[in-house]
């Protein structure tokens, strides 16, 4: 800005001082009121000194126009590529989510003791990195509020899905460790009055919580996932209309009924108490 100041008020006195040397050509009058030895002064002194001036601060502005706009084209380019990386970081998260609750929840969510029928989850994410901090910078830019607080609850839930892998994990081997020490293990199918007689109440209860607490976070932390990636490519298409800037569009039809919320247990955990009581008659 202060730049442009001086600028500007330097073009406009030597825009004044030619104007004057050419209102003193064509005006006889103003001519004589200013001695001949001043305007000889004006014209063949100042004059040349003047237009050199000039021609130098006219060149220093055009050079410094030409670099502000390199580094403007250097800047959306570090955006945009900073807005594509992080579109792509969370799309691998989430499929990575898809495919953990493909194979490992999927196909025992209608189970009626499916707290017990979805096996160990991978507890370790594949996906360390975190998205690239310079798009708050870009979401700012365009008051996009929304998809930074999108993005950061999404890398959040996302932590937390592990976190929630690794205890019921943790929970899923006490139960079998119980089980196997009774023996009950090793003798193949076993009815679910022979597991609450052999691990109690309070084992089976805190399984199935923490089942049900890890499938509630894992279904929110796919919806924003998949959110943050939408929100990210509708900020490209706001920020850089018209500009032929094309954001990424993943293909996730194949997935999409992963998406959708898994539906309640069975049971709950007052109806699970219930159930389980039952065998304690005699």
């Amino acid at each position: 800005m202060l730049f442009f100041v001086i600028m500007g008020a330097l073009i406009g006195a030597f825009f004044v001082f030619f104007l004057f040397l050419v209102v003193s050509a064509f005006a006889p009058d103003l001519s004589k009121v200013i001695t001949p030895v001043v305007i000889s002064v004006l014209k063949d002194v100042a004059g040349p000194v003047a237009a050199g001036f000039g021609g130098a601060i006219a060149g220093a502005v055009c050079s410094y126009l030409f670099q502000r706009k390199i580094e403007r084209e250097k800047e959306t380019k570090a955006d945009i590529s900073a807005i594509h990386k992080s579109s792509i970081h969370l799309m691998m998260k989430l499929n990575e989510l898809y495919s953990i609750k493909k194979h490992n929840i999927y196909p025992s969510l209608e189970h009626k003791l499916r707290f017990l029928d979805i096996s160990k989850i991978p507890s370790a994410p594949n996906i360390t990195d975190r998205v690239d901090p310079r798009v708050i910078d870009v979401a700012l830019s365009v008051k996009d509020a929304l998809t930074i607080d999108t993005i950061y609850l999404a890398e959040a839930r996302y932590r937390a899905c592990f976190e929630n892998f690794i205890n019921r994990n943790s929970g899923l081997d006490e139960y079998r460790a119980s089980v196997k020490q009774s023996g009950l293990g090793r003798e193949g199918g076993h009815t679910i009055k022979e597991l609450y007689r052999v691990v109690g109440e309070g084992q089976l209860v805190a399984l199935h919580m923490m089942t049900e607490q890890m499938i509630e976070v894992l279904d929110e932390t796919l919806q924003s996932l998949n959110q943050a990636v939408t929100l990210l490519n509708d900020m490209v298409a706001i920020k850089y209309k018209g500009q032929d800037v094309v954001g990424l569009r993943f293909d996730i039809t194949e997935n999409e009924k992963y998406l959708v919320k898994s539906p309640p247990p069975h049971f709950n955990v007052e109806s699970l108490v219930a159930f389980l009581r039952r065998f304690d008659e005699p």
